[in-house]
């Protein structure tokens, strides 16, 4: 009768140990999804606001560099309203570029790194402080080009697709007249 009753006791026992460990492991299993998807959705949304205002900022200077060339810009933007605007992109963008340090993955962020030095390079064309239509030419391919490699790094870091994408190797050339001489010397000739 007591061995019966302990064969009992025990079997309910581990089977309440079962049933809360099985809870348990189901419970920290949908806090780790939850958790995962509220960052993955933050992650998105940096990399989102940071592409964007960045796209702003490149195209802002294009206006601005074709403004100062002498052709009318089809809004009838002027260089002074032209200039504040893109002071207030730039603030923008490094508010942005915060949340991409602090949320991003590690190759989106080196990649990020360029784009931002390609951004202040755009920067100085559009207040003219560098010129060369050549050089103006080159600076706007190299744009895309980091805008696309920080699209595909983003989309890899959130799981969105698999990319055989190398990760490009960056010279540690901070000025923008330096990053020229780098982007001449490994951006074809145009023709």
């Amino acid at each position: 009768m007591l061995s019966q009753l302990l064969g009992t006791l025990s079997g309910v026992v581990i089977g309440g140990a079962i049933t809360f460990l099985a809870s348990y492991v189901n419970e920290r299993s949908k806090w780790n999804r939850s958790q995962a998807t509220r960052w993955d959705e933050r992650r998105l949304q940096a990399y989102s606001d940071f592409l964007i205002v960045t796209r702003n900022m490149h195209t802002l200077s294009a206006r601005l560099v074709r403004i100062r060339a002498g052709d009318a810009d089809q809004h009838g933007m002027s260089v002074q309203e032209g200039v504040v605007q893109l002071g207030e992109l730039e603030r923008e963008r490094v508010q942005r570029w915060q949340e991409v340090q602090l949320l991003g993955g590690p190759k989106a962020v080196a990649i990020g790194d360029e784009l931002n030095r390609c951004t202040w390079t755009l920067e100085w064309f559009a207040y003219g402080d560098l010129t060369g239509e050549a050089d103006w030419l080159l600076i706007i391919r190299e744009s895309y080009r980091l805008r696309k490699d920080f699209s595909i790094a983003a989309r890899d870091d959130l799981g969105v697709a698999e990319t055989g994408l190398e990760v490009p190797q960056w010279r540690d050339a901070w000025t923008p007249a330096d990053h020229m001489a780098e982007v001449r010397g490994r951006t074809p000739a145009l023709p």
